[in-house]
């Protein structure tokens, strides 16, 4: 109980940054890739507990130009949501991949998937479609950083599998290193 009331707290204060404009977000080089690994690490007990198979993936790179502790609050709000509201042995995936105008982030599982009625719903704050014990805003605080970052979080599901994609732009190419005046070629 300490726990969810701990995570209940943390929510509501996240919450009320972002109504309140005060939430800082410094954009900078995300390689959402290794990030993800990162995060899929902090979770393989809770998938191990859940007896499901936690598998990140990539193509090459996948570099965002956003906020890597938001972004990293993102990732442990989809996978926790897909650990949690899925039957135990679900398969849990993670994948980054490299867009034309944007960066995403997969997080798919082949759960049971989301009744229709609550898709529509899904990033509405305090809304929970299923009994599973939560409060409602994890989703909701996920989707309104993804906007701040200049991005978006979509989802789509049907019977046998749910995916949530988190769009974001991508980071400036770096340009080379100059060699300094005078140095010989």
């Amino acid at each position: 109980q300490i726990e969810r009331l701990q995570k209940l707290t943390a929510d509501l204060l996240d919450l009320s940054k972002l109504d309140a404009d005060a939430m800082e977000i410094s954009l900078e080089r995300v390689d959402l890739k290794e990030l993800a690994r990162t995060i899929a690490g902090e979770f393989r007990p809770m998938a191990r507990a859940h007896s499901s198979k936690l598998e990140v993936r990539g193509r090459g790179q996948a570099v965002a130009q956003a906020d890597p502790g938001r972004v990293g609050q993102i990732i442990r709000i989809l996978i926790d949501n897909a650990l949690t509201h899925t039957p135990e042995g679900t398969k849990v995936t993670v994948t980054a991949v490299r867009g034309n105008r944007a960066v995403e982030l997969i997080v798919g599982d082949d759960g049971k998937g989301i009744e229709r009625r609550s898709l529509e719903r899904v990033f509405d704050r305090f809304y929970t479609g299923d009994s599973v014990s939560g409060s409602g805003l994890g989703l909701a605080i996920a989707d309104e950083l993804a906007t701040r970052m200049g991005g978006d979080l979509e989802v789509v599901s049907q019977r046998g599998y749910t995916a949530f994609t988190l769009s974001l732009p991508l980071a400036p190419r770096t340009p080379p290193a100059r060699e300094p005046a005078g140095a010989a070629a």
